[in-house]
């Protein structure tokens, strides 16, 4: 996967169910293509991410009450399993605008990120900070939430930058500080479910991703079909099923999702 650190963007957000989500890609087939990385024959791939947080989940907190300027860190990796590359990166937000920090590492080398003093002397007095184990280190943070999901994505002809995704069968497994990146299929937990989404049907998760300029074809594809952007974080949503916020009469335990 190429490196799109230096792209800040507005990422747009839709839950919309399968009728729209043919349409839409009807309404792409001219001014989109299948993204390159697509294996030949799929539709897409398997994406999955390792979410980190501090012990008192910090950065679940700056993202679910919408804090002005946030982020997070995660270690994304492409496929049923890590076998060749992990991308260890850190997703800034500030105000509408997103971009990243990251860069792929051999898998043999993940655990490396965890060893004590890798991290490197204490950054410059800076606004961010740039490298995804700098940020563990200076804030403590560990795993907290494995997510993963099925991603078709679609790439703009007609700009530099300009991606349209397709997001189905998002499941998530609690990790309670483990690094390991193996995992048991029937310890997911899948979260795109009508009672969850609050959506009669279990829906689609549309992500419009362009630069801040924003294109015409993207103001007309949201006009054409009346789309209601709605946050929907991914992170969020399986720490919040986790706690029990999304379930009727559950009682949420912090440390379901803060202890090892």
């Amino acid at each position: 996967m190429e490196d799109l650190s230096n792209i800040r963007r507005y990422e747009l957000k839709y839950l919309i169910n399968e009728s729209v989500a043919a349409g839409i890609k009807n309404y792409i087939s001219n001014i989109c293509s299948l993204d390159k990385h697509v294996p030949a024959g799929e539709s897409g791939y398997i994406v999955n991410n390792l979410y980190f947080d501090t012990p008192d989940l910090r950065f679940y907190h700056d993202t679910k009450f919408r804090k002005l300027t946030r982020y997070k860190p995660r270690v994304r990796y492409y496929g049923n399993e890590a076998r060749d590359l992990i991308w260890p990166e850190i997703k800034y937000r500030h105000s509408s605008i997103i971009w990243k920090k990251r860069y792929s590492l051999p898998v043999e080398e993940y655990k490396g990120l965890f060893i004590p003093g890798r991290s490197g002397d204490a950054p410059r007095i800076r606004m961010f900070i740039e490298r995804f184990e700098d940020l563990l280190h200076w804030t403590g943070a560990r795993s907290v939430l494995h997510v993963r999901y099925f991603r078709e994505p679609y790439v703009t002809d007609l700009e530099t930058y300009g991606r349209v995704t397709f997001d189905r069968n998002l499941c998530y497994r609690l990790t309670r500080g483990s690094i390991d990146l193996d995992y048991r299929e029937k310890d997911m937990m899948y979260y795109d479910d009508p009672v969850t989404t609050m959506n009669f049907n279990s829906p689609v998760l549309l992500e419009i991703k362009v630069e801040t300029r924003v294109p015409v074809w993207t103001v007309e594809l949201i006009h054409k079909f009346n789309l209601g952007q709605r946050g929907f974080s991914k992170y969020c949503y399986g720490i919040d099923h986790a706690l029990g916020y999304l379930t009727p009469g559950r009682r949420p335990v912090l440390h379901d999702c803060a202890s090892p």
